[in-house]
């Protein structure tokens, strides 16, 4: 009877259901993607935080060559598409802008905006039929006026570009107004000049 006894307590366990007891080397890997998983969903938050800008450029100096190569190639569509467009007009320099602190201002948006693109657009034909065709080669890029701090964004002013034109000689044109940088994004604001 003890040896039959004994048998009971020899007896082979049945398995557990389900995954077994997890070991500490488990919970530390299950810890450690766990962390990496909220490292990934803190930067696909931050990601979408930032804001775009449509074709924009990652440096002033990025600008002076796209516009001088549109130039060149006299491609208004993409001379265009270097300037903010109406959406970011309205979501980014709109609300930041002294016209929009005027009250009696403040329900004109759609005037504001046209005025902004008429000059805007009437200055590019300008200066596309001036310079359009010419080859030039961006050297650096200046700004005669101050940068601005608009909370959200920084507009350099009074942009000039120094160039060396197709016979050599350096010379400096003032081909758009103000460069809007935004979270390390550049674009033009106008290329109304004066």
């Amino acid at each position: 009877m003890l040896a039959h006894t004994n048998n009971t307590f020899h007896k082979s366990r049945a398995p557990r259901r389900g995954n077994p007891s997890r070991t500490p080397p488990d919970l530390a890997g299950v810890a450690s993607r766990l962390f990496a998983y909220l490292i990934v969903l803190v930067l696909l938050a931050a990601c979408a935080e930032k804001r775009l800008l449509t074709n924009s450029c990652a440096s002033v100096e990025d600008v002076g060559k796209k516009i001088l190569e549109a130039l060149h190639s006299k491609d208004m569509t993409s001379l265009e598409a270097l300037a903010i467009t109406e959406e970011e007009y309205r979501m980014y320099l709109w609300p930041h802008s002294p016209v929009y602190g005027i009250k009696e201002w403040q329900d004109h948006y759609d005037f504001v905006w046209k005025q902004h693109q008429t000059r805007s657009t009437y200055s590019l034909r300008q200066t596309l039929s001036k310079y359009g065709g010419k080859k030039f080669s961006l050297v650096r890029v200046l700004f005669s006026g101050e940068t601005t701090d608009h909370s959200i964004y920084h507009a350099h002013r009074d942009t000039r570009l120094i160039v060396i034109n197709d016979e050599g000689k350096e010379m400096e044109l003032k081909l758009f107004g103000s460069i809007m940088e935004m979270d390390g994004q550049f674009k033009i604001i106008s290329y109304k000049t004066n």
